[in-house]
Order: C-alpha cells, then structure tokens, then sequence
C-alpha cells in the first residue's frame, strides 16, 4: 500500500510539473502572503477590464465573464491560493469573487495578479 501511494504522488507531480503551472502555497518572492491580502479586504480590480477565469490561463474566460463582461471596480476577490505558470508567464490566485453587495458570485475562480490591487 505504501509503494502505491508513493508512485500515485510522484505521478500526480510529475502531471503537475508537465502543466507548466505551480500551485505550492508559497508565497511568491516580493508578493504579500494570502493571509495578509485576506486581512486587508482581499483585492481590488485596478480598472473595469479584469478578468475572470475558469483556470490560470489569461484567455480560459469563467462562464458569464466572456467577451465584453468584465467586472467592475467595486468587486472584491479574495484569494486561497497563489498559481505560477511558466507557459503563459504569469502569476494568478485562486479563490472566489465578490458582488459589490457581499455575496460569493464564483467560487474557486482565477484572477491574473497584475490586474488587481492585492495587499497594496
């Protein structure tokens, strides 16, 4: 059983690795950690062209925010977790997106970090 387990977890990384996309929870050198983007209201959009996403890729639009839907400047996110990629060169984070009246819209959604104001 134990042999199993280990070669299921070196597959799962070596899956993971083959992505291109890293999902550890470190935070990444130079950002605020989760927990002090949580404390501080989670993030903001910097401009009414942020984006919303169903994966940490910058064009993988999230159902119903495709095309000309974006969300505003009052929309809150607040992340679970940091995701690099090596493909598409970016840096997202994972978690659910807020309304401007205080309910969770999508959950488990990714934003692209330079769109958004987080911990500043």
């Amino acid at each position: 059983m134990g042999k199993r387990l280990v070669a299921l977890s070196l597959c799962l990384l070596a899956a993971g690795a083959a992505s291109g996309v890293s999902a550890d929870d470190e935070t990444p050198e130079g950002y605020p950690s989760i927990a002090e983007i949580v404390k501080g209201g989670g993030c903001a959009p910097r401009d009414d062209m942020a984006r919303i996403l169903k994966s940490a890729k910058p064009l993988d639009f999230a159902p119903n925010w495709s095309n000309a839907n974006y969300v505003g400047t009052s929309w809150t996110f607040m992340p679970k977790r940091y995701v690099k990629t090596e493909l598409d060169g970016g840096l997202f984070l994972q978690g659910d997106l807020i309304s401007p009246r205080g309910g969770v819209t999508n959950k488990n959604v990714f934003i692209l970090y330079s769109e958004w104001s987080c911990g500043e």
